[in-house]
């Protein structure tokens, strides 16, 4: 749930998409944040390494997703703040399979969420 409501408050912030400038600053300011420091504290509240235990699951993929997508490829620096989910997200980025499909033509013909959505 919390991944989707990153992405769900992330919407509201795109300027592209009509977002003011004061929707962007309370994402940037606020709003991220808070839901980095929500995600951050259940990993670190977590048996292993991942959201759920010792091993990459469905649900790291759909936070991963979150995080990356709606969050710090949007506002850089936002993880800066959060060792552990940084590191996380670095984690994830080394498995194989999820290291495959980021070099992919797939994933290269994805829009990406940038800065300039902001």
């Amino acid at each position: 749930a919390d991944a989707e409501d990153l992405r769900g408050e992330s919407y509201k912030s795109f300027v592209p998409w009509g977002a003011t400038e004061d929707a962007v600053e309370a994402f940037i300011s606020k709003i991220l944040p808070l839901h980095l420091g929500n995600l951050e504290r259940q990993l670190k509240e977590s048996t292993g390494d991942y959201f759920i235990g010792d091993s990459l699951t469905i649900a790291d993929i759909a936070c991963y997703d979150a995080v990356t997508n709606f969050g710090s490829n949007r506002v850089i620096g936002a993880l800066d703040e959060f060792e552990t989910l940084k590191a996380w997200v670095a984690k994830v980025e080394s498995n194989e399979g999820v290291k495959k499909y980021l070099a992919s033509e797939s994933f290269d013909a994805l829009y990406k969420f940038g800065p300039d959505t902001l």
